[in-house]
Order: structure tokens, then sequence, then C-alpha cells
């Protein structure tokens, strides 16, 4: 039996938000993880003590916030650089190039 990394699922939707550690397996356009300012996770009801170690997807967030991301919503991070391994919906939130319109589908279906 092999090393198993643990799941990083969405606490709204149950969505992986880091699929795999290796990313070898997970292949690009997946990833979903970040690390948006404390002021922003606290707006979303995600205070610092309870959910230290708890995950929301982009789509999630949004709901929960009523509005898009922004580049300035996320620290400095190494994370948050925009590569090839983030989901499109990541990379268009860090690079300010997010269309409302393109991710209705994905907020009708609960991403």
């Amino acid at each position: 039996m092999g090393f198993r990394p643990m799941a990083a699922l969405c606490i709204d939707c149950g969505l992986d938000t880091a699929p795999n550690d290796d990313r070898r397996k997970r292949g690009a356009g997946k990833s979903e993880y970040y690390m948006v300012r404390d002021s922003v996770w606290e707006k979303a009801g995600m205070s610092e003590r309870k959910h230290r170690a708890t995950f929301l997807c982009i789509g999630c967030l949004e709901a929960r916030l009523g509005r898009m991301l922004t580049a300035r919503d996320f620290t400095r991070a190494p994370i948050n650089r925009v590569d090839r391994w983030n989901s499109p919906r990541l990379n268009a939130r860090l690079s300010n190039r997010a269309k409302p319109e393109g991710d209705a589908a994905m907020r009708r279906a609960g991403r």
C-alpha cells in the first residue's frame, strides 16, 4: 500500500480542490488550491480558528461572498501563481481575466 495524499475537499460542494499531490497523475487544469487574504476568508464565514484546515472551491467561495474574486483577494503566497496545474477559473481570478458569463455553467453545476 503506497502513500495516499489527504483530499482537500470543498466543505460546501465536495469538489477536491487538490485532486492529487502528484501533478503528473492528476493532469493540468484541475487544481483549486489557493490562499486568500484573511479578511476575504472571514467575510465568507470561515473564521481562522474554526476553519484552519478546511477548503472551499472558487465557485463556493464566490457564492458565499456574493461576488467574483479578483487578484487583490489573494495573498502573495507562491501557491497563488498562475500555472498550468490550476483550474481555468482559478487562473482567471489570479490574473483578473475572469468573465462572469463564462462561469455560469460551473455555478449551475455547483462548482
